[in-house]
């Protein structure tokens, strides 16, 4: 039950920024991610970091108090035993909406930096987007299905331990039959990057033209899903479903240990968000 926690604070962004301290760093983490990718000028560093305030407080005075919330919800679902497979699609599904409006709260003011971009800066961005494109494909590439599947048990069992403190060998199982019987996507989540990334050069190459920029980042960034084939879609979906059935298998093979542990560390990521939330709003008032 942890791990579906876990895997919906990631799909919240914030992994990286589940706790008051690092969320305090959020600004900087961010900067250091944007120059990895684009070294701005002057003028557009200035805009850009001031694009940065302004989300930040907007989602700590606003985004946060939703977070909290659901991840309450998802604790009661969890509590009364009402969690089904198909209410957990709903609560990603949720989450991913919580994306959607950090990108719709940016877009008027990230659309100038776009704009503003040289020949050189687009360069500098697709040649990085192309790396990593390059390094997830090597990642993946050679593996037998065995060493694939042995490698989302380990992944899956230490993002299990994060959550429950260790997984018991029967957990261990549930996960190993969990990947066993998942349908494969990755080759069609590897076309979809490839897709994603084409049209995005696309947009970049093609910026000068606002109305144009402003429907291609639109669509990649809230509708990304459209690039996807319907068999992707469909495959997605199941197994997304077949995830809330094994955190409802995990949950039911708790320990006291385990259950204490887990509670524990949800319910303290709630006061953080609560307690950040509460602190941007005094602030504005």
């Amino acid at each position: 039950m942890k791990k579906g926690v876990m895997l919906l604070v990631f799909v919240l962004g914030l992994s990286a920024c589940s706790t008051k301290f690092s969320y305090r760093f959020l600004d900087w983490a961010i900067g250091w991610e944007q120059e990895d990718y684009v070294t701005l000028d002057k003028s557009q560093q200035k805009v850009f970091d001031t694009l940065i305030e302004k989300l930040v407080q907007w989602h700590q005075s606003t985004e946060l108090s939703q977070y909290a919330a659901q991840l309450t919800q998802v604790e009661n679902l969890i509590k009364t035993n009402a969690l089904t497979p198909q209410l957990w699609v709903e609560q990603v599904d949720i989450a991913k909406r919580h994306w959607f409006r950090l990108f719709e709260f940016s877009l008027p003011e990230l659309l100038p930096i776009v704009m503003s971009l040289n020949d050189e800066q687009v360069k500098q961005i697709l040649a990085k987007l192309r790396e990593d494109e390059r390094e997830l494909v090597k990642k993946f590439a050679g593996k037998t299905a065995e060493q694939l599947q042995k490698d989302a048990d380990s992944n899956l069992q230490e993002q299990f331990n994060d959550w429950l403190g260790s997984v018991s060998a029967t957990q261990k199982e549930l996960i190993h039959q969990y990947n066993q019987q998942r349908l494969s996507t990755l080759d069609m989540w590897l076309e979809y990057r490839h897709e994603w990334l084409r049209q995005f050069e696309v947009a970049l190459w093609q910026r000068a033209d606002k109305a144009l920029l402003t429907e291609r980042l639109t669509l990649l960034m809230t509708q990304a899903d459209e690039l996807k084939s319907e068999q992707h879609k469909v495959l997605l979906r199941k197994n997304t479903e077949a995830f809330g059935t094994l955190l409802l298998a995990i949950n039911a093979s708790l320990s006291e240990k385990q259950s204490t542990h887990f509670y524990k560390k949800l319910d303290k990521l709630i006061q953080d968000f609560t307690e950040l939330n509460q602190e941007a709003i005094e602030k504005e008032t």
